[in-house]
């Protein structure tokens, strides 16, 4: 479809772009390339997230003595979920803790008759080691009763349960989920050439079943995906949408601010083996251009680099137009 001409001109008379004049010269319309303010919009896919999401681990091993909470039920922070069999935790605790009340004890006293001179300052370092060694033996102890105990990180809504009373748990199986709904989050990326100009604060479009949803980003990444070149943003979506449900696909629309760029129609751009080119008309001649594109529109193409505001750009299409071949401007058309 690029391949069309900028007008359709009558090729035999020669009149028209495409034909050639009566030296041989190949006619073409042209263009004066000129910048104009472009409104660029991105689109895409993204997915949707939950506020927060985690699977809930057993830190230790042990047996289930009891379970507290209900498929999909709805927690507090911190409410209680799961009790493991803690016994000889308990047991290890007490015994810590008597032991650190006893090195509290024999400090006090060796304090007293350090004070009197009584004992040697060595005997006296010893006591405040073996207090220390003591009390973090208590701490740890405890560390590990607590464990015993599952509890919600968060508030939120519980999943479905992986285990039963009486289920012997290994460190690190799965309990169950916990998921903090609002506020939602989507996650996109865009492409490279857009990164440069990628806020945190600019509005989203989020589409879901024909249905609109304005967020915001809040985030976006500090460098390119090497394998895709793409940068990735999360946005957060305004207000509680219920109908909405994590983990689903939708479409985004991001406005980017308007910039003044460069552009030209679809048939001015050719490619080779090598990018994208145009033709420029010089003296009579063409001449070959390399090319950066950028955003392509139904209409018109927007140039990045290689070409200059106030160049005639030839509207080439199907004319056999080559590097230094003979040119006739047929007219320069309004673009």
């Amino acid at each position: 479809m690029l391949l069309l001409s900028c007008s359709k001109g009558d090729k035999s008379k020669g009149g028209g772009s495409g034909g050639r004049s009566g030296s041989g010269a190949v006619v073409v319309e042209a263009i004066i390339a000129k910048t104009e303010l472009l409104k660029v919009s991105v689109r895409g896919l993204g997915i949707l997230l939950p506020s927060k999401e985690v699977e809930i681990q057993a830190e230790m091993a042990g047996h289930v003595k009891a379970v507290y909470f209900k498929d999909g039920q709805d927690v507090k922070d911190g409410q209680s979920l799961l009790k493991i069999d803690d016994a000889n935790l308990k047991a290890a605790y007490e015994k810590a803790d008597a032991k650190h009340t006893i090195s509290k004890n024999t400090a006090s006293r060796k304090k007293r008759q350090f004070d009197a001179g009584a004992i040697s300052a060595q005997e006296w370092e010893t006591t405040q080691a073996d207090l220390q060694i003591a009390a973090a033996e208590a701490l740890d102890a405890s560390a590990n009763l607590a464990k015993a105990s599952v509890r919600a990180p968060f508030e939120g809504k519980l999943g479905i349960s992986k285990i039963n009373v009486g289920k012997r748990l290994s460190v690190g199986e799965p309990i169950v989920n916990i998921v903090q709904k609002f506020p939602l989050k989507v996650d996109f990326s865009v492409a490279d050439k857009y990164a440069p100009i990628m806020q945190t604060g600019m509005n989203v479009e989020i589409n879901k079943g024909g249905k609109n949803y304005m967020a915001a980003i809040e985030a976006m990444e500090s460098s390119l995906d090497g394998s895709t070149r793409t940068l990735q943003a999360r946005a957060i979506i305004d207000g509680k949408p219920g109908e909405l449900v994590p983990g689903a696909p939708l479409e985004f629309m991001l406005n980017l601010p308007s910039k003044e760029s460069l552009t030209v129609p679809p048939e001015a751009i050719l490619s080779d083996a090598l990018g994208s080119i145009v033709y420029l008309y010089n003296g009579g001649k063409a001449q070959l251009a390399r090319v950066e594109v950028g955003t392509r529109f139904v209409d018109k193409v927007e140039v990045l680099s290689g070409i200059s505001v106030g160049d005639t750009v030839l509207c080439v299409g199907a004319s056999p137009v080559r590097s230094g071949g003979s040119i006739e401007i047929s007219r320069i058309k309004k673009f």
